[in-house]
């Protein structure tokens, strides 16, 4: 690194140290309401007078319990033409259990909350290797699964996004800069960095160093501020340089990075290994193996946006990319509420009720305010004129107190809430419509925020997994189609390779919400399902729908039979790779099964054989012949189940037209015509003894 890069570096690091504060800064407040820490004057009362009601609290809740999808379900479309047959499926597992073993979820749920009170949260995608090996800060291993994405939320004081990004597009950063405590032992171990033996252990002074990017209370500070010390940390700043394709890391008092290198997630191109006999070496799932030791950056990356970070963000700002936290729009009607409630005692305190008593009473019998302060009911108590005894009335609260108060937290609905139970505020029909109205508009709007995190999770984890460096060995999903027999087998890198979109469904509070729309529907399904004017077909895919079944094409009677097709895919398959033709049985869909045979030379495991075909060596020799070979058996055999097809086709119609029913039974999977073929066999060998013996 020169000295002008070393220099560029430091300015922009010690701006956005100051950006980042003045954001902690005001966050601080925020979560202080929250924690009902209310520093804010008051006129004529005294912090004692205080009735610490806290908006922040409920919202919080209802925010997280509404938009955080404690079910979080992803549904794939595969957006490739050719043999697709039941790949949706496979990455939709796939994703599960990713989100499972990395327990996205909790990252996710947190980083809602820091979203909330810090403007935007953050979850850092990593990769964490095999072993005993690390991933800065070194403090995290048997956390997370080994050989396998892990995803990671972050302190938000700690990530800090370039001045220059755009408020909408985190793609058009320049750079992202993460700060961490680290170990000074860690570093020092660390062979991939220099400059370690000027690094010493740091003693935290600024607030916002010692919380981690936190905010924190003043014990929770001194308690870090100790452990930090003891430890022997040292804060570090990674800085993921899109623009550069690398990755620095510097850490304080040292002018020089102790780590500058070409950044692990940018994507590369790598040649095919050859085998002892100069021909393309392939693993046994037919993967072809590439030399990942000699790789060359390609145009892209294996995440998005070109980093590591997935933004919880649940507003945007015409000017910055940072926009101001949600509940700052709600910090003045929340002090506002307190105020009101305050007042309220404060005047009630004031205005209670007192007691004139005549002299000429309290001079016959002294303990008569004793006697009336303490009595019960029931109890009589003895005067000489009960008329020399007035309540004094001190009028009670303002009428307009309560209305005051009541139009705060309708606005406070109105801005943030999520959902229609137990909505408060809007005394009149209008005021309750709007906020029902702005309860829709915030839920969507906050959901599909939400939903854009697990996407991006998932779709930069899937972009890793598709690169040979990370392709993990052990991570297995179910491949066999629905309501088959369950088949695991460990995912390889061409699993992750498909172009597809992904659909998040929403699911945060179910089954309550769940129910209430379910039953809502139910009402209406009763009476439209008998209606000539509605689709029944139409009317069954809304109901799908209304139980949260978003693939519902899967539980409808197929218009396409998408099932057919599903079968002449895996017929396809075994002839490909296992030169077997599992034949062709009466009843079949002829019609549906012939135009995907008729592709099978589109598909990756044919295309494969043909590249293998025709690769030749310096003398312009066939490397592979054999596999010349094996594309003719597959030729022949795939004419020989064409041809089967339209002779059963031609069978069937003749029978139709002459009345005769077909032979033996219909059989539509893999599994039927497999035991089908077992018992002919069986029966075969049966005749085949007793003839012998006969």
């Amino acid at each position: 690194m020169t000295k002008k890069e070393a220099e560029f570096w430091r300015k922009e690091r010690a701006d956005l140290d100051k950006a980042a504060s003045e954001r902690l800064d005001e966050a601080q407040s925020l979560i202080d309401k929250y924690d009902l820490k209310f520093k804010d004057k008051i006129r004529d009362l005294t912090e004692n007078d205080l009735v610490k009601v806290s908006e922040f609290y409920p919202l919080v809740r209802q925010i997280i319990g509404t938009v955080a999808f404690n079910y979080p379900k992803l549904f794939f479309t595969i957006q490739d033409d050719e043999g697709t047959a039941g790949i949706a499926q496979i990455m939709e597992r796939a994703a599960q259990n990713l989100m499972r073993l990395t327990s996205l979820k909790d990252h996710v749920h947190q980083s809602i909350v820091d979203a909330l009170f810090n403007q935007i949260g953050w979850i850092r995608v990593d990769f964490n290797p095999a072993g005993d090996d690390m991933i800065p800060p070194y403090v995290a291993n048997d956390a997370m699964a080994e050989d396998l994405v892990a995803f990671n939320r972050v302190a938000p004081g700690f990530v800090r996004v370039d001045p220059m990004c755009p408020p909408h597009a985190l793609g058009h950063a320049r750079y992202i800069s993460e700060k961490m405590w680290v170990p000074l032992k860690r570093l020092r171990d660390d062979k991939n960095l220099k400059n370690t033996k000027d690094l010493k252990a740091a003693t935290p002074n600024r607030v916002h160093d010692i919380g981690f990017g936190e905010i924190m209370d003043n014990k929770s500070e001194e308690q870090v501020r100790n452990a930090i010390t003891n430890g022997e940390f040292v804060l570090v700043e990674r800085i993921h340089w899109r623009e550069g394709k690398k990755i620095i890391m510097f850490a304080d008092g040292i002018d020089e990075p102790l780590l500058e290198k070409q950044h692990p997630f940018t994507k590369q191109t790598y040649e095919q290994v050859l085998d002892a006999f100069g021909q393309p070496a392939f693993d046994d799932n037919q993967e072809p193996i590439l030399d990942v030791r000699n790789g060359e950056i390609a145009p892209g990356w294996l995440v998005p946006n070109g980093f590591p970070f997935i933004p919880v963000k649940f507003d945007i700002h015409p000017t910055s990319y940072y926009p101001l936290a949600h509940l700052k729009y709600v910090e003045d009607l929340q002090n506002a509420v307190v105020e009101s409630m305050s007042r309220q005692a404060n005047l009630l305190k004031r205005t209670s009720r007192l007691y004139a008593i005549s002299n000429d009473e309290l001079e016959e019998d002294s303990e008569i305010p004793d006697k009336l302060r303490k009595a019960v009911d029931g109890e009589h108590v003895s005067m000489a004129d009960p008329n020399n005894i007035k309540i004094l009335d001190m009028g009670g609260t303002p009428s307009g107190l309560f209305e005051f108060e009541d139009r705060a937290r309708m606005y406070i609905d109105k801005i943030t809430k999520v959902n229609e139970l137990g909505q408060g505020g809007g005394t009149t029909a209008t005021e309750a419509a709007i906020v029902a109205a702005s309860t829709s508009i915030n839920e969507q709007w906050m959901e599909s925020a939400v939903s854009r995190v697990f996407e991006g999770c998932v779709r930069a984890g899937f972009g890793i997994m598709g690169d040979p460096r990370y392709t993990p060995e052990n991570f297995v999903a179910n491949t066999a189609p629905d309501e088959q027999q369950k088949v695991s087998r460990a995912l390889k890198m061409s699993d992750f390779l498909w172009n597809y979109r992904i659909h998040v469904q929403t699911g945060s509070m179910q089954p309550l919400f769940a129910e209430l729309q379910q039953q809502k529907f139910l009402d209406f399904y009763d009476r439209a399902i008998n209606s000539p004017n509605f689709d029944r077909r139409e009317v069954d895919r809304d109901m799908a729908k209304a139980f949260d079944m978003v693939d519902e094409d899967r539980l409808l009677v197929p218009e396409q039979h998408p099932d057919a097709d599903t079968l002449a895919q895996l017929e396809n398959d075994r002839i490909i790779s296992q030169l077997q033709d599992v034949g062709v049985q009466p009843g079949q869909k002829h019609q549906r099964h012939l135009p995907v045979h008729q592709e099978y030379q589109n598909s990756p495991a044919y295309l494969l054989l043909m590249q293998r075909s025709q690769a030749v060596n310096e003398l312009q020799q066939p490397v592979d012949p054999q596999a010349a070979q094996l594309m003719q058996q597959v030729d022949q055999l795939m004419q020989q189940h064409v041809q089967a097809h339209m002779e059963a086709m031609d069978q069937e119609q003749t029978q139709e037209i002459t009345g005769a029913s077909p032979r033996g039974n219909t059989p539509d999977s893999i599994i039927n015509q497999v035991r089908s073929n077992a018992q002919t066999t069986g029966n075969a060998v049966k005749i085949e003894a007793q003839e012998q013996m006969g």
